[in-house]
């Protein structure tokens, strides 16, 4: 299990054939503009997160199925997976 971390919204294309099932994708800095336009994983089966604090820094609705987290939070999910890659 790996935890994709987005920080653009570029970064989804390039991560989007190394996602497996049980990954997870979080989203931070501009990347959570992603979060309000219903994003949609086609490969794997990735829980989708996103910082809570850029989510309201940046004025975005997320829609869909995007979980909000805090810092704590991100560093829980970063606990939780064996691999953490940036893209």
């Amino acid at each position: 299990m790996s935890l994709h971390i987005l920080n653009s919204t570029s970064s989804l294309s390039r991560c989007q054939f190394s996602l497996t099932d049980g990954d997870a994708v979080i989203l931070i800095e501009d990347a959570v503009l992603l979060a309000a336009s219903n994003i949609e994983i086609t490969s794997g089966d990735a829980s989708i997160y996103a910082l809570s604090d850029d989510i309201d820094r940046r004025g975005v609705n997320p829609v869909g199925a995007v979980t909000l987290v805090d810092y704590s939070g991100f560093v829980e999910l970063c606990a939780q997976h064996r691999h953490c890659l940036s893209w």
